[in-house]
């Protein structure tokens, strides 16, 4: 009897450090995609509403190392004047983000060229060197 509460015990233990890994890592790239949008909505000078993003979708995928990593999408509104809201979505790959993608207004500066402001312009993410992410 002792040697089943005692395993019982650590069955637990083993899934309330599992549920805080968890908890812990989806706040970090819960983060690490916010941080993204609010780059790409600076970039595209529109306003991040709410100033918040919501997990759409989990799956897995593999890095460009081959190892399996969790694959989160998440979605956030945005708008051009204040009265509009529109959708865009950042996906994560473990807790960095890959990409943020959305329907970008049209911009009226013509110093902006004209494949940026396509539909569904994806904003590719730099790391900290500088590289491009893909």
């Amino acid at each position: 009897m002792l040697g089943y509460t005692y395993f019982m015990s650590i069955v637990l233990l083993c899934i309330l450090v599992f549920l805080v890994w968890w908890w812990l890592t989806s706040l970090r790239a819960r983060e690490a995609a916010l941080n993204a949008c609010r780059r790409a909505c600076s970039r595209e000078r529109v306003q991040l509403l709410d100033e918040t993003v919501m997990v759409r979708r989990l799956g897995f995928a593999r890095d460009r190392e081959g190892r399996i990593r969790i694959r989160r999408t998440y979605s956030f509104e945005f708008s051009n004047n204040g009265h509009d809201r529109r959708q865009g979505e950042a996906i994560c790959l473990g807790r960095s983000p890959e990409v943020v993608r959305a329907d970008w207004p049209l911009s009226s500066d013509p110093s902006v060229s004209e494949a940026k402001n396509t539909p569904q312009t994806v904003i590719p993410l730099r790391g900290s060197d500088g590289t491009r992410r893909h």
